[in-house]
């Protein structure tokens, strides 16, 4: 069965600079990756390097922000992704450091409910077939109109000032339209310091964790400094030189 992570950007530096990464790291464990960009993105910027990876541009949508249009695009994806594939979203920023995602193709499977203290479904990471998911997003193939229509729907957090509602849009709109549907939750655990388990986190500063890894959280913003830089290239090598 071909399995897909879905990540996404706009023309951020800071994200655009994990592609290429994250992509050699899901392509060890058997995922290839779906890369969603926005329209001001140029598609070699992701320096990807397996052709079976799928770029999907989108359109400019009138009155949404670049970037609700890229957390969003994510839960759309089924709409350019083979129906019988496991899709699962993740983010641009998460380095996986171990094999752990083992979703069923009949379940609908979120990772980590718990570290958003069980409020919003995360974004990273959620899987299902794609089928389940053009039934759970409600998709037509026209991913502007099914878009538009969401974004008019929740028009209180797309067209919000605030950037605690228009920043937290994506998750919002994954954890209504899942209400309904039986869910498969794996709980993820936290470290003492609060963390979540066996997650190398910039938060944290990089710092290493004990035991059994599972991903990072890696840094996003001036990710090119040298310091972080260094450390990012260092962990990355260790795992997937």
């Amino acid at each position: 069965m071909e399995k897909y992570i879905v990540v996404s950007s706009n023309n951020n530096p800071d994200y655009l600079f994990y592609a290429p990464y994250i992509e050699k790291a899901w392509n060890s464990y058997g995922w290839n990756v779906c890369f969603m960009i926005t329209h001001d993105v140029n598609p070699l910027d992701l320096q990807k390097n397996n052709p079976n990876s799928i770029i999907v541009q989108l359109p400019l949508l009138e009155g949404l922000r670049s970037e609700t249009i890229a957390q969003a695009a994510r839960l759309y994806a089924a709409n350019y992704l083979p129906l019988d594939a496991l899709v699962m979203t993740s983010d641009m920023d998460l380095l996986p450091l171990s094999n752990y995602w083992h979703p069923e193709a009949n379940d609908i499977t979120i990772y980590g409910h718990d570290l958003t203290d069980y409020t919003y479904f995360p974004m990273g990471y959620t899987a299902m077939l794609g089928s389940k998911w053009r039934e759970v997003m409600q998709l037509t193939y026209n991913t502007e109109a099914d878009m538009m229509r969401d974004a008019k729907e929740y028009s209180y957090m797309t067209m919000s000032a605030d950037w605690e509602q228009w920043w937290n849009y994506d998750w919002r709109l994954l954890t209504d339209r899942l209400k309904d549907f039986p869910i498969v939750h794996k709980l993820r655990g936290r470290q003492s310091n609060g963390f979540a388990a066996g997650r190398i986190d910039r938060g944290n500063s990089m710092a290493h964790v004990e035991g059994e890894l599972i991903d990072a959280h890696c840094e996003n913003v001036n990710v090119q400094h040298p310091d972080k830089y260094h450390k990012f290239i260092t962990l990355f090598s260790k795992h997937y030189a």
